[in-house]
């Protein structure tokens, strides 16, 4: 077993640990279940010189493998009943995808 099938066999024991099971329904094509990690965070973003504010992110990453390609803004993640929207892709590591999703 090479480097890269050592890899790929252990970031499908990593995508096993993810907090959420989901269903990711693409534009076109069926939709694919699959274990994601949502993550809802508040960011900081430096204003200037007398203060900052923050803006709330809510993320989705995923296992690259499980979907049948990177998602597109407009497509959808359902986990326990919600509907998350992509937004844009934030990563794309070749393995794992992180995406902004509202």
């Amino acid at each position: 077993m090479g480097i890269s099938s050592e890899i790929t066999a252990l970031n499908v024991e990593i995508a096993k640990c993810f907090n959420s099971l989901a269903t990711f329904t693409p534009a076109t094509g069926s939709a694919v279940s699959l274990r994601v990690e949502l993550e809802k965070a508040v960011n900081p973003q430096p204003t200037g010189y007398d203060g900052m504010t923050w803006n709330q992110q809510t993320t989705i990453e995923c296992l690259l493998a499980d979907l049948p390609a990177e998602p597109n803004s407009g497509e959808t993640f359902k986990i326990s009943g919600t509907t998350y929207t992509v937004a844009s892709v934030i990563d794309n590591d070749g393995y794992f995808v992180t995406c902004a999703v509202k």
